[in-house]
């Protein structure tokens, strides 16, 4: 929530203050030195306590952001595979430290200077564009937070600001820096190139039985069959549900008729409105209008532009002020309204045209909403359709039987642990499929196993090993097809980079790349302008500007293709080193700011090494899903 209220806090400050001290933490570690301290603490940085509900609620703020952003659920195991847990903690850690070293320092600022930071901040401007006491109030209300509460939020964020300039500021670049740094990113080079493919399979002789089965000895373990398993999935989600769930024309009906606006366009108007200072102003207006005046006339008296009264041709639903939406869409096409109370101080509104809203026909969309409808109910029946597998699987019933008890399709696997049939085939249908096929290479032969959540409440998945076929050795006769594939994509190889070495062997012994390359019947390509870590349109692969930038001016060079088994063949033909360029602002703060975090990296390790900071692994991990803590 703070994030939302400090756009006023930008740029690099706040870029250290939500990225640096994160990772600096996270690449030192912290003490796992935990004693002598109530069961309600998890972390200690000095004198400050991090409480085990304070933590929980931020961890799971952090979970819910990034689900919202990936569209998608975390599990517990997919947060600590993200190394989110010790991201909270650390960033916790961090800001506590500050705070630490900010009050062994002394460092405070006045209740003057707080109410003035406050009433800049552009997040709290009201309509007039200044700062609205009472829309303040109201933001902080909607979003949990008391005045006194926020205030202190923003005395403790702005006094770590404080140290973080102390420290970040007043940088001057060397100049053979400033140099380096443009020449690595400007440099350019020019190369001729030519591309060389393998030759396709077909064209490679065959061995002998004798020389694929020596080829086979010598591998045997690339060709190895893997581990299989027969695993019994269960997915029971809305989808598999919805077929099954019967719904009446009179509720089908009734669906459409409550919920019309989705079947077409909403009714939409030209809104206009005019915000006055006070009920008397507003009061003067409305009489003007009644005595003949226009809106335009008031528009204009009040020296307003088109912009500055235009709400735009919107819904109803799409104005944020209910009171100015009612009294916009309870008049006529041209009408001006009375004063209207609005959120933000007396309104008169004015609609200019409006446009009829349209609606499909039943017959037209029912086809729809049934399966939305029956989704719907569907959805509904989840849990106790989840309770019902459980009792079964409670009462020694095998997935397979419980599976057919209830009517409910079951998914029959005979699966490698990528997912594979044992002809290779990638098997598309498995639910969940990372979790499931992790827990069956996991799970013993007939062992019941927890249902899996899908994400956004979409169901869950049972799985269950039926048998397990070990991983073996497999024969030559069983493998002979693959081991004659890989030896001829071996041999197409050898015989690519043997061309590759003779025609670097000629151009080193005096032959123009131009001349080699055609003579070996390649097509020469020139590509311009390239430049490290950028996109190029001239050919080159990016996996090959690495090749092209460690190779001087007029050698040659190889490089494998991004795409396929082929290489590349270059010369580099041209390398422009750029001069000086003084004073560039933009590499200037590039290069600044990492010398800033590099800084800041080694002071917050050396103020938490100083401060002592202490944490309660074992809360940590009980509270993201890895142990027990005591409450």
């Amino acid at each position: 929530m703070l994030q939302t209220l400090r756009k006023s806090a930008s740029g690099f400050i706040a870029k250290i203050l939500m990225a640096l001290l994160i990772v600096s933490f996270g690449i030192w570690g912290i003490a796992d030195v935990f004693r002598g301290f109530g069961g309600q603490t998890l972390a200690q940085v000095g004198s400050t306590e991090i409480t085990i509900p304070e933590f929980r609620n931020l961890y799971q703020q952090r979970v819910q952001q990034i689900s919202q952003q990936i569209k998608r659920g975390i599990t517990p195991d997919m947060a600590r595979s993200f190394g989110l847990p010790d991201q909270v903690l650390n960033e916790r850690l961090a800001e506590a430290s500050l705070d630490e070293r900010a009050r062994k320092l002394g460092l405070a600022l006045s209740d003057e200077e707080m109410a003035r930071r406050i009433s800049e901040n552009p997040a709290f401007r009201g309509p007039s564009g200044t700062f609205d006491p009472n829309y303040f109030n109201q933001v902080l209300r909607s979003n949990g937070y008391t005045e006194a509460r926020f205030v202190e939020a923003e005395r403790r964020l702005a006094l770590r600001q404080q140290l973080i300039e102390s420290l970040g500021g007043g940088f001057e670049v060397p100049q053979a820096m400033r140099d380096a740094f443009r020449r690595y990113e400007t440099e350019e080079r020019t190369v001729s190139y030519v591309v060389l493919e393998p030759a396709a399979l077909d064209t490679i002789a065959s061995p002998t039985d004798e020389q694929l089965k020596s080829f086979f000895d010598a591998r045997k373990a690339a060709f190895r069959s893997p581990e299989f398993r027969n695993v019994a999935v269960l997915a029971l989600t809305p989808d598999a549900l919805a077929a099954s769930v019967q719904v009446s024309d009179t509720d089908l009906k009734a669906a459409y008729q409550a919920n019309l606006a989705r079947f077409g366009t909403p009714e939409k108007r030209v809104v206009q409105q005019v915000v006055f200072p006070n009920a008397d102003e507003a009061k003067a207006a409305a009489d003007k209008i009644a005595g003949g005046a226009t809106f335009a006339d008031i528009v204009s008296a009040r020296q307003l532009t088109p912009g500055d009264v235009d709400l735009g041709n919107v819904a109803r639903d799409a104005i944020f002020d209910k009171a100015v939406a009612d009294a916009a869409f309870g008049l006529p096409q041209g009408g001006t309204s009375g004063v209207v109370n609005g959120r933000f101080g007396p309104v008169i509104v004015h609609v200019e045209t409006i446009t009829a809203g349209t609606t499909q026909p039943f017959q037209d969309v029912a086809a729809k909403l049934l399966t939305d409808l029956q989704k719907q109910r569907a959805q509904q029946q989840l849990a106790d359709m989840h309770d019902k597998v459980e009792d079964e699987l409670a009462g020694g019933a095998k997935l397979p039987e419980a599976a057919q008890k209830l009517g409910l399709q079951l998914i029959q696997l005979n699966t490698d642990s990528a997912g594979k049939t044992p002809d290779g085939t990638p098997i598309e249908e498995i639910p969940s499929r990372s979790d499931v096929l992790r827990g069956a290479f996991a799970a013993d032969v007939g062992a019941s196993n927890d249902p899996l959540t899908l994400p956004n409440n979409g169901g869950y998945v049972w799985y269950e090993v039926e048998n397990i076929t070990p991983a073996r050795d497999r024969t030559f006769d069983e493998a002979k097809a693959q081991a004659l594939e890989r030896f001829k994509e071996d041999e197409a190889s050898k015989q690519l980079d043997a061309r590759l070495e003779a025609l670097k062997k000629a151009i080193a012994d005096g032959t123009p790349f131009d001349k080699a390359a055609t003579d070996a019947g390649l097509q020469v390509k020139v590509a311009a302008g390239l430049r490290r870590g950028r996109a190029n349109d001239g050919g080159i692969p990016q996996g090959a500007l690495n090749a092209v930038f460690e190779t001087a001016q007029g050698q040659v060079g190889s490089a494998p293709t991004d795409v396929g088994d082929g290489r590349i063949l270059f010369e580099v033909t041209k390398a422009v080193i750029p001069a000086s360029m003084g004073e560039d602002e933009q590499v200037l703060a590039t290069i600044r700011q990492r010398m800033q975090e590099d800084l800041m990296t080694a002071y917050l390790v050396q103020l938490q090494s100083d401060l002592g900071a202490k944490v309660n692994r074992a809360a940590l991990d009980a509270i993201v899903g890895g142990g027990t803590a005591t409450n």
